[in-house]
């Protein structure tokens, strides 16, 4: 079966569409399905389409057309995993989408809207949206959103439209599946911060001039599209390392707490059993934020822009400091994800067709 995913990823809009479509495209291709991708480029790039020239781009014909930097962080990443990429102009994404045959497509991106949907329906046998926030009516054949907090949704959608919905769907890497409980230390020190595959808001620099003097060991994630990893080299010493192309299993399973953005990265943390201070950077993670604090999972802060210095301290302290809080929200986390989201998913999605 041949399946387009229509998804972008770059400095700007971050890599979250890109991370977690590659786990279901690496599902489905396990069984056997042809998996491609389908990624916006900036118009100048290829300003007169050739369908033929744009389907046929692979890993090494990147640097050759000279794809600009908007969105070439999330080409690179799709391709570094061994998945072709069809290009669709930005401005031209419909016309150019309509050039494109597949059996199913999967969009996962924001840049849509209702006719959008009612558009590709007529142009794909099947057609799916992964959804966080539930904007519109959603004329596709299946509408996927991983959340938590996508059941307290009212989605409005056809009467065949098969919903997929919750944490029993969340698409996990194959590293963050089936692991033994996390060992939660009495005495605690290791804190690991991430904010995603970019930081438009610089708000790793922010978190790192507020941490530099505590006595703890901080394990900062540099994401892929971070415009200023280089300028967070004046953080680095003996306690606060810098990690480039971050193992984030391996890093999650050193530390004994998280500051995390309210991403999807939340899912792998609770894979990990690592309790954690979430911080909204994004609108599609306000729900999340929300969610997971109500039942206890993470003590989410709020929007980044809204929190100050010592309210951040206080909570920092707080969770390092008491162990039976960490150990209770280990337990929790642990136990709301399951393992097999991403191959629950390939099989409805590939089941009737």
């Amino acid at each position: 079966m041949k399946i387009a995913i229509r998804a972008d990823g770059g400095a700007k809009i971050g890599m979250g569409h890109i991370m977690r479509t590659l786990v279901l495209a690496k599902e489905l291709r396990k069984h056997h399905n042809k998996v491609f991708y389908i990624c916006r480029i900036d118009s100048e790039d290829i300003p007169s389409y050739d369908a033929e020239l744009c389907h046929k781009f692979l890993s090494d014909k990147i640097k050759e057309i000279g794809i600009s930097d908007k969105y070439k962080k999330g080409i690179e990443k799709i391709t570094s995993e061994g998945f072709k990429v069809c290009f669709v102009r930005e401005g031209h994404l419909l016309e150019d989408i309509s050039t494109i045959t597949a059996d199913i497509l999967i969009t996962d991106n924001y840049n849509v809207d209702e006719n959008y949907f009612n558009k590709t329906k007529t142009m794909f046998r099947k057609t799916t949206y992964i959804d966080d926030m539930n904007l519109y009516k959603f004329n596709v054949d299946f509408l996927l959103n991983q959340n938590v907090d996508a059941e307290d949704f009212n989605y409005k959608v056809n009467d065949d439209t098969k919903l997929i919905l919750g944490a029993k769907y969340i698409m996990l890497r194959d590293e963050f599946r089936d692991l033994p409980p996390k060992n939660i230390k009495p005495k605690a020190g290791d804190i690991m911060l991430t904010v995603g595959g970019s930081d438009p808001f610089y708000l790793t620099d922010k978190i790192l001039s507020w941490v530099r003097d505590l006595e703890f060991n901080f394990h900062v994630v540099v994401g892929p599209s971070f415009e200023h990893g280089e300028h967070l080299k004046k953080y680095e010493n003996n306690k606060i390392k810098l990690y480039y192309n971050a193992n984030m299993y391996k890093i999650m399973e050193k530390c004994d707490i998280a500051i995390s953005a309210c991403g999807s990265t939340l899912y792998e943390l609770a894979a990990c059993g690592v309790p954690t201070i979430g911080i909204i950077i994004a609108d599609n993670q306000a729900g999340i934020g929300k969610k997971l604090n109500s039942m206890g999972i993470i003590k989410n802060l709020g929007w980044y822009d809204k929190i100050d210095k010592e309210d951040f301290l206080i909570n920092v302290n707080k969770l390092i400091n008491d162990y039976e809080l960490r150990r209770t929200i280990s337990q929790r986390a642990s136990n709301i994800v399951d393992v097999k989201g991403a191959e629950r998913i390939a099989k409805i999605l590939t089941g009737n067709i």
